[in-house]
């Protein structure tokens, strides 16, 4: 089975929601956060590491029925990250400490949790927050990216750019590292438009997020 190292973002303010998003409990009982783990560690992803704010850190390591999350050793390269385990499988978690400096301080954070040899395939980036985001889909977009080795790879719906976005990291080390604020890899996008790859994706889960409590009761069915 192909695999590819992916970082699963949570770090977001939650601001327009007033509360902790990830936290939200989704209709079929699970907290949005939990969807978002199992999705992404049932897939071809691995390792996968989860960047969160700190305040979701310290409430998943106070939690036990979410994650339980063990310290870990660290070296020489790595920065403060924790194992953690749940019912779905392992993987690694970091707290962002500076999520207010936007999108790409967790994309590096993430960044700086793997190895050289695990992003030697690429990287796969992805959002907490798309609760319809199945495993199928991304191991789809794994699969088209590790065939055709493209510099980027990610979904398109009616024109609108989607997650999860997968990256060859060595090729555009440079650029990813000088990215600042909450712009992701849209530098990238724009600047080598000939590297990237553009999946059509057939219906609304790549971009489909929870922003607001009316997003959430968008998806409660009613009487």
């Amino acid at each position: 089975m192909n695999s590819i190292a992916g970082i699963l973002l949570a770090a977001g303010s939650s601001e327009r929601f007033e509360s902790d998003k990830l936290l939200a409990m989704l209709p079929k009982g699970e907290r949005l956060i939990e969807r978002a783990l199992r999705v992404h560690l049932q897939s071809q992803i691995y390792p996968l590491t989860v960047v969160a704010s700190p305040q979701l850190t310290r409430t998943m390591m106070e939690q036990p029925e979410i994650l339980s999350v063990s310290k870990l050793v660290v070296g020489e390269n790595f920065h403060g990250w924790f194992t953690f385990s749940c019912q779905w499988g392992r993987g690694r978690l970091v707290a962002n400490e500076n999520p207010e400096r936007g999108m790409s301080s967790s994309i590096h954070a993430g960044l700086n949790c793997l190895k050289q040899e695990e992003k030697a395939c690429g990287v796969l980036i992805s959002l907490a927050d798309l609760p319809f985001l199945t495993p199928e889909t991304i191991n789809t977009l794994i699969g088209e990216f590790l065939d055709e080795r493209v510099g980027l790879l990610l979904p398109v719906f009616k024109n609108r750019t989607g997650h999860p976005v997968i990256v060859d990291v060595n090729r555009f080390r440079d650029r990813i590292n000088q990215i600042e604020g909450d712009v992701g890899l849209r530098v990238i996008i724009e600047r080598h438009p000939d590297q990237v790859r553009r999946i059509p994706w057939h219906n609304d889960s790549v971009i489909r997020d929870i922003d607001t409590p009316a997003d959430l009761e968008r998806l409660i069915p009613h009487d």
